[in-house]
């Protein structure tokens, strides 16, 4: 008896402390130490810290035993919290919201005309800090854009099997252009002939995968991994600079500002960090997103800002577009507004503090993330020329704010949202609705928007309509098929003619289907399926345009001109024209009325008329673009170059007259 006693009691002993060394382990896992936050404690505890697979098994376990306690002892509470939100109740507020346009007290106009647009030297991807992109190069223009000839090519051979896919608009800095190609390389080539001058190879990640900045004879770049380089002008790692020429910053696609001796950058995680420019040393964190401690609920509304940073070096103020929380689509665990997330925010530098932030979409369950950079600009309002910064979305709005305080230039109307059907989800209660600037795109699917094309699929569509659900502002719901317009303006965004404040952009509308599935091992857990909205002949399921590039008068607000982008040569020999087509790299205009686009289907290379829309010129590449061209000037000559994607490698083309 004694020996079953001694036995029980090691054996308690011993489960209690593997049980406490299991716990332990769980909390340091859960557990960020840093020093160098502005804004928040040294320490967090949060199941977003969880990396080990063990350790979020049992943060879920956790929670699905909370979920049944609650449940069995609080069973009115829980309904009240975790069943479906009341439609009753949502019915009874105002249809409408209205945050109404500032008539004056603008911001001051800080810089001229001509700073917004680029002269010749196109020092960071976008072109400038304002991300305007616009070149004010005007030797090849709308009167002899048909001598437009093919100058040189870059060819780049993939050294390993796995394609790198690189989105960064080129630069150009006295008479040498800088890229990286798709073998994680950064390549130095000579701007009139095309020549390899010399190339930086980084072992891992994507090098410069959204572009890259000249400060000073030196580039700066991420892999898109975890660390910052800097190289010179020859190609060689600065040394001085962290560990020989790179420091470790986190997962970042973005190029980084340079600010009072400052490298700024933003991680995907939502922190802005800034470093020191000459050692590279880290000087202080800035945790942008909200998130609660919690070590069972995941929390995720950080809402990555993935799509690009822009800087009023005057003011001190960096701008920069956030992306939807996570998880997609269903946010149950992720209650409240999701602060930040879907966001054009305005951090000031000086103080250490969001000065100001706008958020398009609170509480995102439809993957409408703010993926382009925001763009800095000048436009006249009541006559008067005002500081404002544009951000373009993927529901076709175009968001113009004044620079200083984030007040709207023109009136942001909210309109009622439906609740949702899943259990736990508490949708917002308003969704954006503008009128005014006009939308892009169509950003919510209607049955008059059904394809024409395929009497089959129409048929097969009409007898199944009551089975489909069209989002936005209608949440996704459970037992619907789901039909979401999305995309419209991707990564690239638009350049604006800051003379004339015209926005040119491209766009596209392809629709997707969502299906939101139950997870049956955890509870009030939802993960969504996915599949393209297409015709039996495999075309988008939605009528034309299916891409567009547009003309926007930010002043205004009004459409300018819009056209069709992209032609498919199948629907075009059935005498089906003018479709458009997915588009994905983007364009750049210039001061000589020429609009240079492509990334289309088609797999051309087009030169529009900024002032009606025109096609004047077309070049056939092999495959299509895959970043907005760079327009630069050597030796008396304007080029326009253009990055493109082959089947095993990389291809970039500069044009010129003849």
């Amino acid at each position: 008896m004694q020996i079953l006693i001694k036995f029980f009691k090691i054996t308690t002993i011993l489960f209690t402390a593997i049980l406490t060394l299991l716990s332990l382990l769980f909390l340091i896992d859960a557990t960020d130490y840093d020093r160098h936050y502005v804004n928040r404690s040294k320490f967090e505890l949060s199941k977003i810290n969880l990396n080990s697979r063990y350790s979020i098994r049992v943060s879920n376990y956790l929670r699905n035993n909370y979920l049944k306690l609650y449940e069995n002892f609080f069973p009115n509470s829980f309904e009240q919290r975790w069943g479906v939100e009341s439609a009753d109740e949502r019915s009874k507020l105002p249809n409408t919201k209205i945050t109404k346009a500032i008539t004056k007290n603008f911001s001051k106009p800080l810089y001229n005309v001509d700073a917004y647009s680029i002269n010749n030297d196109w020092t960071r991807s976008h072109g400038n800090y304002f991300s305007t992109r616009f070149s004010n190069l005007s030797k090849i223009n709308s009167e002899n854009i048909n001598q437009l000839k093919l100058a040189w090519t870059y060819e780049a051979k993939l050294d390993s099997v796995s394609k790198k896919e690189n989105q960064a608009n080129p630069i150009f800095y006295k008479n040498r252009i800088y890229i990286p190609d798709v073998d994680n390389k950064i390549v130095a080539l000579e701007g009139d002939s095309g020549k390899k001058i010399w190339e930086f190879k980084v072992p891992d990640g994507i090098a410069a995968k959204r572009g890259l900045i000249l400060w000073k004879d030196k580039i700066y770049f991420t892999d898109n991994r975890k660390f910052l380089y800097c190289i010179d002008l020859k190609g060689n790692p600065v040394n001085n600079f962290g560990d020989k020429g790179k420091i470790k910053v986190g997962l970042t696609p973005l190029p980084p500002v340079i600010f009072n001796d400052q490298i700024i950058l933003i991680t995907t995680d939502s922190v802005i960090k800034s470093f020191n420019l000459s050692d590279g040393k880290i000087n202080w964190k800035y945790k942008t997103n909200k998130t609660k401690n919690s070590l069972i609920f995941s929390n995720f509304t950080k809402g990555s800002p993935w799509g690009g940073l822009s800087l009023d070096e005057k003011r001190g103020l960096l701008f920069f577009t956030t992306g939807n929380p996570e998880p997609w689509l269903v946010g149950v665990f992720r209650p409240g507004e999701n602060l930040y997330a879907n966001s054009l925010v305005a951090f000031d530098l000086n103080k250490k503090d969001i000065k100001w932030y706008f958020q398009e979409i609170p509480h995102d369950i439809w993957n409408y993330d703010l993926a382009a950079p925001p763009i800095l600009t000048m436009i006249k309002k009541n006559s008067i020329n005002v500081d404002v910064v544009v951000a373009i979305s993927k529901l076709g709005n175009t968001i113009i704010l004044d620079r200083e305080t984030g007040k709207p230039l023109f009136d942001i109307i909210y309109e009622k949202a439906p609740t949702s059907n899943i259990p736990g989800e508490r949708t917002s209660k308003y969704q954006i609705n503008l009128k005014l600037p006009e939308k892009i795109c169509r950003s919510t699917f209607k049955k008059n928007y059904l394809t024409e094309f395929d009497k089959e699929f129409i048929n097969e569509f009409n007898n199944e309509k009551d089975e489909y659900n069209f989002v936005f502002p209608s949440p996704q719901l459970l037992g619907k098929r789901n039909l979401t317009i999305g995309s419209c303006v991707r990564w690239a965004g638009g350049s604006i003619d800051t003379a004339n404040n015209i926005l040119y952009i491209t766009s596209d509308n392809q629709v997707y289907v969502n299906n939101i599935v139950e997870d049956k091992d955890n509870r009030l857990s939802y993960y969504h399926e996915s599949e393209a909205f297409l015709d039996n002949n495999g075309f988008p399921g939605i009528k034309p345009p299916w891409g567009a590039i547009t003309a926007l008068n930010l002043n205004t607000g009004k459409i300018k001109w819009q056209i069709p982008f992209g032609k498919i040569k199948e629907l075009e020999k059935k005498n089906i024209y003018n479709t458009g087509s997915a588009n994905r790299a983007g364009l750049t205009a210039t001061s000589g009325n020429i609009i240079f686009a492509s990334g289309t289907d088609d797999n051309l290379f087009r030169a529009f008329n900024s002032e009606t829309g025109d096609e004047l010129w077309s070049y056939k590449m092999h495959s299509a673009g895959s970043a907005p061209p760079t327009v630069y000037e050597v030796k008396g000559k304007q080029h326009v170059l253009l990055p493109a994607y082959e089947l095993d490698g990389y291809k970039v083309y500069s044009f010129t007259l003849e």
